[in-house]
């Protein structure tokens, strides 16, 4: 493919990155293999070494790429993760299915006062006492989702960070809290802020895709309200209607 070289056309490595990208996306470079080099690349395009480079620092800040001297720029996409909304699962389980190692790179918990939003996801009252927790989780060590979730007073959760190294309902088990039998959740796009982008590592203003979550026991009872932030280009969710 030829750069368009006219004026007013985008700057020459931003069209280069494109190229890579779409080829990434597309397979043409898959998980783990090695980009042309940068002396490949200024030659098949007819462009000096930094425009290269910058081409491929976009890459690299996207997450399709990472650079190490001596070896290369090797690939690290992977294809956009796809969950299934016909059935209540956890990330790590998500994850394990899918042959990714699930991670968590950033924990937060502490006790807090519920504002109003979260009163109403729960039904408490506002300004009750509940539990604040804070992750990043990652899929082979890339960032992929934050979770902010509130939990019920009734139990007795730890707030040793450790504890949620894993699985969140895990941790339900082991304090005796009933695991969630029915969630309602809604769905919302949005642009990553500084804070999201600079957790998820991502551009600020890139595609985000919310998820706000209230799960109920067997009683009814509602036991977790999690605000998620998805990368946009790592996530996508199918649901099934019908029979």
């Amino acid at each position: 493919m030829k750069l368009n070289h006219k004026r007013g056309a985008i700057p020459l490595y931003l069209q280069i990155y494109e190229i890579l990208r779409n080829k990434i996306e597309g397979e043409a470079y898959v998980y783990g293999d090695l980009l042309p080099s940068e002396l490949e690349l200024e030659k098949h395009y007819h462009v000096s070494r930094i425009t290269v480079r910058q081409a491929i620092a976009e890459l690299e800040k996207e997450g399709y790429v990472k650079r190490a001297r001596g070896k290369g720029t090797t690939v690290t996409y992977t294809s956009r993760i796809n969950e299934s909304l016909s059935e209540i699962r956890s990330f790590t389980k998500e994850m394990e299915e899918r042959g990714r190692k699930p991670g968590t790179r950033y924990i937060d918990i502490r006790k807090t006062a519920a504002t109003e939003e979260v009163a109403n996801a729960l039904g408490i009252e506002i300004g009750s006492e509940v539990y604040h927790l804070y992750r990043v989780r990652t899929a082979d060590d890339e960032p992929i989702v934050i979770f902010e979730t509130f939990l019920s007073n009734d139990y007795d959760f730890p707030l040793d960070k450790e504890s949620y190294q894993g699985a969140m309902y895990q941790v339900f088990e082991e304090v005796g809290a009933k695991l969630p039998t029915r969630v309602l959740e809604n769905f919302q796009a949005m642009l990553a802020d500084k804070r999201i982008a600079e957790l998820l590592q991502v551009r600020t203003g890139s595609p985000i895709l919310k998820r706000c979550r209230i799960s109920y026991n067997a009683e009814n009872k509602a036991i977790e309200y999690t605000i998620s932030y998805y990368r946009g280009d790592r996530y996508s969710y199918s649901i099934q209607l019908g029979g």
